[in-house]
């Protein structure tokens, strides 16, 4: 099936000059050499679902997970809310600092600071302290499919 074309100095084909006359031609290298192509324009999406939790470090759990792997995940904000807290991507890391061990290889973070966190792993907390409750709130911006 052939294409149609438009008729020259038509409708279609002046709206497709002025368009391509809008966009700024953006030139590329690549192996074979320089590459012309038209500027794409792109418009940020707000995600989906917005999901909020809190978890409790104990005596008894002083290690949770709360951020599963999530390929969804766009971003979250990790807030320790009455302790400090060990963060990790290694869950032995995190049971081996658990209760103020030595806390070298683990992310530290104080109560009170709010985390960013802008990849898609898995993250444990561990308590610098189980002498008390420690909880630790979690927001998670995702997309709803993949």
């Amino acid at each position: 099936m052939s294409e149609i074309q438009p008729r020259p100095g038509g409708m279609v084909d002046t709206a497709r000059q002025q368009a391509a006359q809008a966009q700024p031609e953006q030139t590329v290298t690549n192996a074979d050499g320089p590459v012309s192509y038209q500027a794409v324009r792109v418009r940020e999406e707000p995600p989906d679902l917005g999901t909020a939790r809190t978890v409790t470090l104990s005596a008894a759990n002083p290690v949770l997970t709360v951020l599963y792997a999530d390929r969804q995940r766009r971003s979250a904000v990790i807030v320790a809310v009455d302790n400090d807290i060990y963060l990790s991507t290694d869950q032995g890391a995190a049971n081996q600092v658990a209760g103020g061990a030595s806390a070298e290889i683990v992310f530290y973070l104080p109560k009170g600071l709010p985390l960013p966190v802008a990849n898609q792993a898995q993250l444990w907390a561990a308590a610098t302290t189980t002498a008390t409750s420690s909880r630790v709130s979690v927001l998670v911006s995702q997309d709803s499919m993949p």
